[in-house]
């Protein structure tokens, strides 16, 4: 028992280790470039768009347009 502890814990620290760090933050990177930066560029947007939803500004039944 303690060799397939030893083997699953040895497993655990190569999939979460530093090799998934890398391959999460390059993903990320490789997304954001792909969408040309969008989800950077319009967070304020996002950030307008989701209190405009909180506070009742938005019509019941009215799907906001996009604002650019």
């Amino acid at each position: 028992m303690t060799a397939f502890e030893s083997f699953v814990s040895y497993i655990n620290g190569l999939v979460w280790g530093p090799p998934m760090l890398v391959m999460i933050l390059g993903v990320g990177l490789f997304l954001s470039l792909g969408l040309k930066l969008m989800p950077i560029l319009n967070l304020r947007a996002g950030f307008k768009l989701m209190w405009e939803g909180r506070t009742g500004l938005a019509k019941d039944g009215e799907i906001p347009h996009s604002r650019r």
